[in-house]
């Protein structure tokens, strides 16, 4: 029996994605105008006219019920969302807490100090200055001592120094730009004698107490028998503490290409919510059994958010894959890029400025290019791609999927990766086949380690530690592991993400098994 070929347009194919993805209509107009804000700064006022202005147009041509009529619907909700989004980032533009010069203020701490070479660094939020209440941030960097090391999340602190505005040391990044983003328009350096705990504020308890909880686990790690590199790499995967990761770890997992293994992030949020997913294996389709596996899934993955200390990162994360998890369990097939451009949408909608955040460029660009192209990938060998394939081709399966997610996952952050930092990994796909898959497996080690403290648990986790330290090492000792200083501006990104745009299109638009195109669309 033959199985019926066809060649889908370009037409057909836009139609079929938005008809599927409609969220998609929303959430990317709105990041374009969120965009555009920040090139252009355009004024409130205007937006808002703009954005009535349209409604009123759409509600017209939607009146007259005439077919040619609604031709101008969907530009007209674009303009419309491009409009609300280029005005959204006015309502998030940080208020500056010294309108005059200052010597003395109270500040409350709103993140658990991390250690520098020589300070301790923490977002603060300005309470007073010289007994005025006020409102905003500012980047502490307070000098290391005894006193200084017990501070925590909420200690509000008496401060005598001169608040500074953020310098630009480095020409190719603007530093108080990304701090702007963050709504931090100061900082200063406070010496030893010239501050004071004066209250430790606990209106946030929830936070406070999964600062609390982070801080619990990263000393029973470090009371742990891992060596130091050992403990290092064991806190940042899985509690996002990269305090005690040396630089040698820190290149050997850059220069292999996994250093986001080291941030606790999309991906790692991914593997604890597939885990739990894993562990409830034997519940079937039904409603009620989606429900409930989504119930468990998403209840461990907000347990592993606040075990990171609820970091923004790791918080955005859990975002995307509630909604994700949400999508399937009221869905019997549900659609991931519709849910994907939900979550997005949402998120920006709350803080527009998470759009320039190169963590929320990364994940969505990331989980975008799965979703896009890890199935076509996997058909480019058919004999790999049937659910019906022998069981000695099973191994190659799951290493060609596993080979299609990597290099799908790659291509979709490539522009962002050589716009940002100017480097490319050039074996990451050798440890995204060998250490990433092993993520999973050290992540449930090391809660084990945590919550029993077995000893036993101790030695299975060094002799993993030793494994990864030696395959990373080798990765990254290989000739020229890491391609450095590679020259790529804003126009050159834009013409690599046109690119794989149409490879895209050529891998959605060649001739296939109709069943198969009806299955990735």
């Amino acid at each position: 029996m033959t199985v019926a070929h066809t060649t889908p347009t370009l037409r057909s194919l836009y139609h079929r994605i938005m008809s599927r993805s409609p969220m998609l209509r929303i959430a990317l107009p709105m990041a374009l105008g969120i965009a555009l804000s920040e090139h252009y700064a355009p004024s409130f006022l205007i937006c808002i006219i703009l954005a009535v202005g349209l409604l009123v147009v759409l509600w017209l041509a939607s009146k007259g019920g005439r077919r040619s009529h609604f031709k101008f619907f969907y530009p007209t909700l674009c303009l419309m969302w491009v409009a609300l989004g280029a005005s959204l980032p006015s309502f998030h533009t940080p208020s500056d807490p010294f309108p005059t010069s200052a010597d003395s203020f109270v500040v409350r701490l709103c993140d658990t100090p991390r250690l520098t070479p020589k300070c301790y660094k923490s977002t603060a939020q300005v309470l007073s200055v010289g007994g005025i209440p006020t409102n905003g941030k500012i980047l502490l960097y307070i000098r290391q001592d005894s006193a200084s090391a017990r501070l925590r999340y909420g200690d509000c602190l008496w401060v005598e120094a001169e608040p500074q505005h953020p310098h630009n040391w480095d020409p190719h990044f603007d530093y108080s730009r990304y701090l702007k983003r963050k709504g931090i328009l100061w900082q200063c350096y406070v010496p030893t004698t010239h501050w004071r705990l004066v209250a430790h504020d606990n209106s946030s308890p929830l936070c406070g107490y999964s600062k609390a909880l982070q801080l619990r686990m990263v000393e029973r790690i470090r009371h742990s028998n891992l060596t130091s590199s050992q403990q290092g790499i064991a806190e940042a995967l899985l509690l996002g503490w990269r305090d005690d990761v040396d630089e040698v770890t820190q290149r050997q997992f850059r220069d292999a290409g996994i250093t986001h293994l080291l941030c606790v992030s999309g991906l790692h949020v991914g593997i604890v919510a597939w885990l739990a997913g894993a562990f409830l294996f034997f519940l079937g389709m039904k409603r009620w059994q989606r429900v409930l596996k989504g119930t468990v899934q998403l209840g461990v993955v907000w347990f592993f958010v606040m075990l990171t200390g609820m970091a923004p990162s790791t918080l955005r994360a859990g975002a995307m894959f509630s909604l994700l998890i949400l999508g399937g369990m009221l869905q019997r097939q549900p659609n991931s890029f519709n849910n994907l451009c939900t979550s997005m949408w949402l998120l920006l909608l709350i803080n527009p400025m998470l759009l320039f955040d190169i963590g929320f460029q990364l994940s969505y660009a990331s989980v975008a290019g799965i979703i896009a192209w890890q199935r076509p990938l996997v058909q480019l060998l058919p004999s790999l791609a049937s659910p019906q394939t022998p069981w000695y081709l099973w191994l190659p399966q799951k290493v060609w999927q596993l080979i299609c997610l990597s290099t799908s996952a790659q291509m979709a952050t490539l522009p962002l990766v050589l716009y940002h930092f100017h480097q490319f990994p050039l074996y990451f796909l050798i440890a995204n086949l060998t250490v990433v898959p092993f993520a999973g497996v050290l992540l449930v080690t090391i809660m084990l380690l945590v919550l029993t403290g077995s000893g036993w648990i101790t030695i299975i986790l060094r002799s993993e530690l030793v494994a990864v330290d030696r395959l990373t090492h080798w990765i990254s000792s290989l000739p020229h592991a890491m391609l450095t200083d590679i020259y790529c501006n804003f126009a050159m990104a834009l013409l690599i993400t046109a690119l794989l745009l149409d490879f895209t299109l050529l891998l959605y638009t060649r001739p296939v098994g109709s069943d198969y195109r009806r299955s990735i669309t």
